[in-house]
């Protein structure tokens, strides 16, 4: 019995020393980085829940990182969520890469949201206005259009926020704004509107614009004559064309309005590229 009662003993004692092996192995050994570090599209994916999380704690910390991942999310449903939230960031920090990184984020996430958080930044007045119109003005998209129009109106079609709005306007090439931008071509607005109007018809295209753009060749504003020319040259019919070389072959015409003049009609005669850089 006494051999056998010592066999139980030494197995009992090199399974307790294994497992103490066992233990200390698993405690002292370093986390993989795969258990340190979130992957980077479990990151990007969760951005706007991330953002909503941290913006509902009393005192926000680590903003900056969210910010950048929301404007990366490229998913239509989290546009106007994400942009509520970037917003909200904006106004609830004082940190200027937090607010640089929230304008840019805005801009590429894009959409009416977007337009409307932007504009809404800008009218708080502060040295951000600037860049956020910047920003507005650089929205492209078929669906913002109704929310530029909006903006414009608000601002009673006058001032830097409206101007940006109009770029973007004709930046979505929307052919139901171009009625609206032909309205802003009217005398009763300010010069620099009505230049910016011209030049969204230009990129809008559409024939029905060439009359009114035909009308600002005649303006007392040099500058409003050369936004007219070059939005001309952008609208390919030949009505256009007429109205170029008739402009052009005016007596007194200034250098840099004859040489508009020549551009314009190269573009519509295929001498210069069709759109402009």
């Amino acid at each position: 019995m006494e051999p056998v009662k010592r066999s139980h003993q030494y197995l009992s004692a090199f399974v307790a020393f294994a497992f103490g092996c066992l233990l200390a192995w698993l405690t002292s050994r370093e986390p993989t980085v795969r258990e340190v570090l979130p992957a980077t599209g479990r990151l990007e994916g969760s951005a706007v829940e991330a953002l909503e999380l941290e913006l509902g704690k009393a005192v926000p910390g680590g903003l900056l990182p969210l910010v950048e991942a929301v404007g990366k999310d490229s998913d239509a449903g989290a546009r106007r969520s994400g942009a509520i939230l970037l917003e909200q960031a904006y106004r609830s920090s004082a940190d200027e890469l937090v607010r640089a990184a929230v304008l840019v984020s805005l801009e590429r996430l894009g959409g009416p949201s977007s337009c409307s958080a932007l504009a809404s930044i800008f009218r708080l007045g502060n040295e951000d206005a600037s860049q956020a119109a910047t920003r507005l003005s650089r929205i492209d998209g078929q669906d913002c259009a109704a929310q530029l129009k909006t903006i414009i109106e608000k601002e009673e079609r006058r001032g830097e926020l409206a101007r940006s709005a109009l770029r973007a306007l004709g930046r979505t090439r929307s052919r139901a704004a171009a009625e609206f931008c032909g309205e802003l071509c009217a005398a009763d607005y300010e010069s620099a509107v009505r230049r910016e109007a011209a030049e969204a018809l230009g990129r809008i295209a559409e024939k029905s614009s060439v009359a009114t753009l035909l009308e600002l060749l005649g303006a007392q504003d040099e500058r409003l004559r050369r936004a007219a020319i070059t939005a001309l040259g952008l609208i390919r019919s030949e009505e256009s064309a007429r109205g170029l070389r008739s402009h052009g072959g005016k007596p007194g015409l200034g250098p840099v309005e004859a040489r508009l003049v020549e551009e314009a009609l190269g573009r519509l005669e295929g001498r210069e590229p069709a759109r402009l850089k």
